[in-house]
């Protein structure tokens, strides 16, 4: 579903309806391991498990499962926004997506935490802005996690809300060349994620409170 002023500034959408592609045409992903199930509006092969498998139904954080977008999907210290469904019962420190890949200079993280909150920080010549959530999301229930970079730092939102703001540390500038990953740790080769992603999207610019309350609200 696209509305008007949601299309602005989308670099990538993944709805990941039966493959990893983006519907703008470029950065589509390459698949290592993970498989094509049940989204969050309960259709099969509309999202994508990591470290599982359909078959025993089993996540097992021990399984290399990832997916490689390439480079150049955002550069540079301007405004942005990632957004993506996630659901997981996982209890490891792992990393649901990432920009980075030989050099952490320019990068982001998304962790989560082994007491299921999500984490999120940047580096650039020293940590920049860091946001945590203040609640568990490992309950087996998909969230909606939406991070912004603006002003001075960012936001994270949470199921449609506001959850944390850190506006003293800085922007970060991100890398051109670092490598965006989703499902584990592809410059250390570990803390590989267990669990589901649907509907993930890439902005160059900061979508507002309003815009993301849409977005959380949409079923596609």
């Amino acid at each position: 579903i696209y509305i008007t002023n949601l299309w602005d500034g989308l670099v990538a959408h993944y709805p990941f309806n039966g493959n990893a592609n983006n519907v703008k045409g470029n950065y589509n992903g390459t698949v290592n391991g993970a498989t094509l199930t049940k989204g969050r509006d309960n259709v099969s092969n509309t999202a994508y498990l990591f470290g599982g498998t359909l078959a025993t139904g089993i996540q097992n954080v021990s399984d290399n499962h990832y997916i490689n977008f390439g480079t150049g999907m955002l550069s540079g210290d301007g405004e942005f926004s990632i957004m993506m469904w996630i659901n997981t019962t996982s209890s490891a420190i792992s990393h649901i997506l990432q920009k980075r890949d030989s050099s952490i200079n320019g990068e982001y993280i998304v962790e989560l935490k082994n007491n299921g909150e999500i984490r999120f920080w940047t580096y650039g010549g020293g940590y920049k802005w860091t946001v945590t959530s203040s609640s568990a999301v490992n309950d087996g229930n998909w969230h909606h996690l939406v991070l912004v970079q603006k002003n001075n730092g960012g936001q994270m939102y949470l199921d449609g809300s506001l959850e944390q703001t850190d506006n003293s540390s800085g922007k970060v500038n991100l890398g051109l060349t670092l490598k965006t990953y989703m499902g584990g740790d592809l410059r250390d080769y570990n803390r590989y994620y267990s669990g589901k992603v649907d509907d993930f999207r890439i902005y160059s610019r900061a979508l507002s409170a309003s815009e993301i309350q849409t977005l959380y609200a949409i079923i596609d």
